[in-house]
């Protein structure tokens, strides 16, 4: 299996030439392969066609004496399909395309028709056929003839037939391909939050509204009066901003909020029922609420996924109009939504505020005819790496390497903090002819290590890296062997054998004393073999050696030095092989 391993490395090319020089029974098979790779129909004539597989199969399986009966017996017995060999049997149809596979050779091993080494070299040619024909597939399907090694399955299409079969077979033959890391492309923050259905910026149309909330045409209002007097009112506001209340009159509400609509009702209330007063001593007391909004009409307009003319509640804000009109397009602002009413600026909207600060204090209540412009996107940075949020952020003219990294939501723990990459486009006044267009700068700062960093400007098409701390672990020795607890141990300066044996839980019973071996890299890149022993089997050392960062220690067991003794089985049995022989057996 080792050839097996080693021949999915390289282009079947080059491999077939390998197999000619490692096995002589093997090389027949591919002796005439040209430079392109064969068919699938090919490569199974050629299987069927060489006698090197298939003929010597046939030719055990006559030889072995046992009937047709006896093999499917046999077979249905091991858990095999009866039939799995029919093919090879005497009197079976030699004109047929037949392809062993590994559940074929694995039978014949099982029935006891060949021996452990040549069932291997059998696969390694079956193996390398059905190879053959995977890399034809994939360079059918407009693949590299590596791609199976370089990418895995997972890069043929999600509902392809041939990904599937591909998929099945590597399964049966128990071949495990290598995985790329899923990179996630890297996205405008902020944009996904409008492009999901949803009604999370429709606030309701029945309210509950703050005192704060503006009267207008359209707003049903309900008035509740208790005490020496009760009555209820549903109060609409006409198109000319009035509540009609009956036995007190019209009241002009239009543009008052709700706190001096209270205001008013204390005065006019007050001149019909005597007990309206402000304090404890009023009998008579009453509450305003608003039952309904009314909508306005609102334009939303700008680099928006769906600019128009849109019916909001009165309640609704510009991230509602936002929100209705799909968000900012791919190339819209996030930071400067204006809003205008009567044709002059109101207030501009920063989404990250809302966003990355739950601050709203800008996102003002909309009034019919507002109109909500969106214009193009300022200057973007991208951040990747090992930061909490990877994307594309806008920057404001002010916002810093500190503010961008902030909004990314800081490091990672996995994140190396001594320094941060800006790749970065030169501006064009930096430009010169034959002069490089990019560079590279590299911050290093104590700044990363107690928060996020020094505040370095920002310039549009800048990219920062920030890189992940090295994989390679630091500061531990490895215990291996004869031990109870194998692996690495924690290592501390001046720390001897004895104590990182120790802390591998100790030497087992059955431990070899006379040897203990130290394996030492030094800064010269050689490695040298130090030894010591046990002094007994509580773990005592005759030379207690300190160690070293990255010392390996070898402990061993006495059944090691000991020669294996089996008793094979061959023959008309369900299970041949070897079995290890025990004293008394």
């Amino acid at each position: 299996m080792r050839i097996h391993n080693f021949l999915r490395r390289y282009r079947w090319v080059s491999a077939v030439a390998l197999l000619a020089v490692l096995a002589v029974a093997p090389s027949v098979l591919f002796a005439q392969i040209p430079s392109q790779l064969p068919s699938p129909d090919q490569a199974k004539e050629l299987l069927r066609t060489r006698p090197d597989l298939v003929a010597q199969l046939r030719s055990r399986i006559g030889a072995s004496g046992l009937t047709a009966e006896q093999i499917r017996a046999r077979l249905r017995a091991a858990g095999y399909p009866e039939n799995l060999l029919d093919d090879y049997l005497n009197g079976s149809d030699t004109t047929r395309n037949v392809a062993p596979n590994g559940s074929t050779i694995d039978a014949v091993q099982t029935l006891g028709l060949v021996g452990a080494e040549e069932a291997d070299s059998f696969r390694v040619v079956s193996d390398s056929a059905q190879r053959v024909m995977d890399i034809r597939r994939a360079d059918s399907l407009g693949l590299d003839s590596l791609v199976l090694d370089s990418l895995g399955v997972d890069s043929l299409p999600a509902d392809s037939g041939a990904r599937a079969a591909m998929v099945r077979r590597l399964s049966q033959r128990r071949l495990t391909l290598p995985r790329q890391r899923a990179v996630k492309p890297l996205t405008v923050f902020g944009l996904d939050v409008f492009r999901r259905s949803g009604t999370q910026f429709q606030p309701s149309a029945s309210g509950p509204v703050d005192e704060n909330y503006r009267l207008g045409a359209g707003d049903v209002l309900v008035l509740l009066l208790s005490g020496d007097v009760e009555q209820s009112h549903t109060l609409t506001v006409t198109r000319d901003g009035f509540i009609a209340i009956p036995q007190v009159g019209q009241l002009y509400v239009a543009n008052l909020t709700l706190g001096q609509l209270e205001d008013l009702l204390y005065t006019r209330l007050g001149r019909v029922y005597s007990g309206v007063r402000r304090g404890d001593n009023a009998s008579t007391h009453f509450k305003v609420t608003v039952s309904r909004l009314r909508m306005n009409q609102i334009f939303v307009i700008g680099e928006v996924v769906r600019p128009g003319s849109y019916q909001v509640s009165g309640a609704g804000t510009a991230l509602t109009a936002l929100y209705a009109a799909g968000g900012p397009a791919d190339n819209g602002s996030l930071r400067r939504v204006e809003i205008r009413r009567g044709g002059k600026l109101v207030d501009s909207l920063d989404v990250y505020d809302y966003l990355l600060r739950g601050m709203n204090s800008h996102d003002i209540r909309l009034e019919t005819g507002d109109v909500v412009f969106v214009p193009v996107h300022g200057p973007q940075v991208k951040v990747t790496g090992r930061v909490v949020r990877p994307a594309i952020y806008e920057v404001k003219p002010t916002e810093t390497l500190r503010d961008l990294l902030q909004a990314a939501g800081g490091f990672e723990a996995t994140a190396l903090r001594r320094r941060v990459q800006i790749n970065r486009i030169l501006p064009p006044d930096a430009q010169v002819a034959g002069g490089p267009d990019r560079s590279v700068v590299d911050i290093a700062s104590e700044e990363f290590f107690t928060g996020y960093g020094p505040a370095i400007p920002m310039l549009g098409g800048d990219s920062v890296v920030v890189f992940a701390v090295a994989d390679r672990r630091r500061n531990f020795v490895t215990v291996n062997g004869d031990v109870w607890v194998q692996g690495p141990v924690g290592f501390t300066p001046g720390m001897k054998v004895s104590e990182a044996i120790r802390l591998a839980g100790g030497p087992k019973p059955d431990v070899y004393l006379d040897q203990i071996l130290i394996t030492r890299l030094e800064a010269d890149s050689n490695r040298i073999q130090l030894r010591t022993a046990f002094k007994d089997s509580t773990g005592a050392i005759t030379d207690d050696i300190p160690l070293k960062e990255d010392d390996q220690l070898q402990v061993f067991s006495r059944t090691t030095f000991r020669p294996q003794r089996w008793v094979a089985i061959t023959g008309a049995v369900r299970k041949p092989g070897r079995l290890a022989f025990r004293e008394g057996m």
